[in-house]
């Protein structure tokens, strides 16, 4: 009897955990700054829990917006193949994470935190509170909109001079 309640228990809190887990984590998305569009794109479409959504040119980069498989209501989007030319012909990239759950990009600035990036800045403008975080390696930006309905968070791969 009481291992079926057991049972029962642990089945429910663990589809509780997949209808509202967060589709990815902050190691994932810095991984997939430093994959091109088509490793990215297999890396995200492998377990077919993001599908790609549509693709556009933007300076000279193709830039392709993923979005999750999950219900609508809780829709995250990612956006790779953003980036900067270096001067010696690299590309430092950025990939975008977006979520209408304040709380998945709480998550990610948590794991930040684990991560070892270093919060330098705390402000708002008039669309909403912004945070900045980096260290050696990345930097990123956190954007939180005044009415708690979107948060966006941009992860850059940073230049790094050796002398």
């Amino acid at each position: 009897m009481y291992m079926k309640k057991y049972l029962l228990t642990v089945a429910i809190y663990l589809s509780c955990t997949h209808v509202f887990g967060q589709s990815i984590n902050l190691l994932n998305i810095i991984n997939l700054t430093s994959l091109n569009n088509e490793q990215a794109g297999s890396t995200l479409t492998a377990n077919k829990a993001w599908a790609l959504q549509y693709g556009e040119g933007v300076n000279g980069f193709i830039v392709e917006h993923y979005q999750t498989t999950a219900a609508s209501q809780k829709k995250e989007t990612l956006i790779v193949g953003q980036g900067v030319r270096t001067a010696n012909g690299g590309i430092l990239r950025t990939v975008s994470y977006l979520s209408p759950n304040i709380q998945d990009v709480m998550n990610l600035v948590e794991q930040a935190k684990g991560q070892g990036l270093i919060q330098n800045f705390r402000g708002s403008d008039r669309n909403g509170n912004i945070y900045i975080y980096e260290n050696i390696l990345y930097h990123m930006v956190v954007r939180i909109s005044h009415n708690n309905d979107k948060a966006v968070i941009d992860i850059t791969q940073k230049q790094i001079f050796v002398e």
